[in-house]
């Protein structure tokens, strides 16, 4: 038998809203949290919650991870290599603590290479988009 077509308004409500700041800012911080991950891993060996304050830490709270978000993706690295660990016992409490690879070093340095290359691209859209406004206004001043 033949699904009915879904109506126009329940296709709507599944669709994100891309002109709210606030799904850009969900997907950047989604996408950069593995990144800032590797980068405070980079500097230290960390347990899984120091990793979640530095990351915040370090990005001045634009991207704040949870520890939920942040054990996975730890896991994640560890069982690719990018990440090894081991358990250190922190005032009788067992702490397990990640420090990066040569692998995850690597990762890194590739990261950083692509998000600059993103960087590079939006600031030259940027900076594209601010010509071509002059030019607008311009044209409607004459």
């Amino acid at each position: 038998m033949p699904r009915p077509a879904k109506s126009i308004r329940s296709v709507l409500r599944q669709m994100p809203d891309y002109a709210d700041p606030a799904y850009w800012h969900g997907t950047i911080k989604m996408s950069l949290s593995k990144f800032f991950v590797l980068c405070v891993l980079h500097q230290k060996p960390m347990h899984g919650y120091e990793v979640v304050q530095a990351v915040e830490r370090t990005t001045k709270g634009c991207c704040s991870p949870t520890e939920g978000t942040v054990y996975p993706m730890l896991n994640e690295f560890e069982a690719g290599g990018y990440l090894t660990s081991h358990v250190d016992v922190v005032q009788g409490r067992e702490r397990k603590v990640y420090a990066i690879t040569r692998r995850g070093r690597r990762a890194f340095q590739t990261a950083v290479a692509a998000w600059l290359e993103a960087t590079a691209c939006i600031v030259a859209t940027k900076a594209a988009a601010a010509v071509a406004r002059s030019q607008s206004k311009a044209k409607s001043c004459d």
